[in-house]
């Protein structure tokens, strides 16, 4: 098992974005990635809480929780993926702006 920060290995994460609903980085995820078989991300608040949880690689976070926008600052990820060539894990923080 190997862990991957940012965009090494090829594979992008970003590290902020900006849901305020003006079409320009308003969801945070990896859509774009390819070979992918099994995915799984994870957004973490500062506590350690889960915020958001998706098994679907299309599926992004729109920087809400429980139906209500989440607090400007920083949060964390994880992602557990198996591409065609092996599994892979990622982690690191994300900064929600608005």
């Amino acid at each position: 098992l190997e862990v991957e920060h940012s965009q090494e290995g090829g594979y992008f994460v970003a590290n902020a974005f900006s849901p305020n609903n003006d079409g320009l980085n308003d969801c945070f995820g990896v859509t774009y990635w390819k070979d992918v078989e099994d995915f799984q991300m994870v957004i973490y608040n500062r506590w350690g809480e889960p915020v958001f949880t998706t098994t679907q690689l299309w599926d992004c976070w729109n920087g809400n929780f429980k139906g209500e926008p989440s607090e400007v600052g920083t949060y964390y990820y994880f992602i557990k993926a198996r591409f065609t060539c092996g599994q892979k894990i990622y982690k690191g923080d994300l900064t929600l702006l608005r």
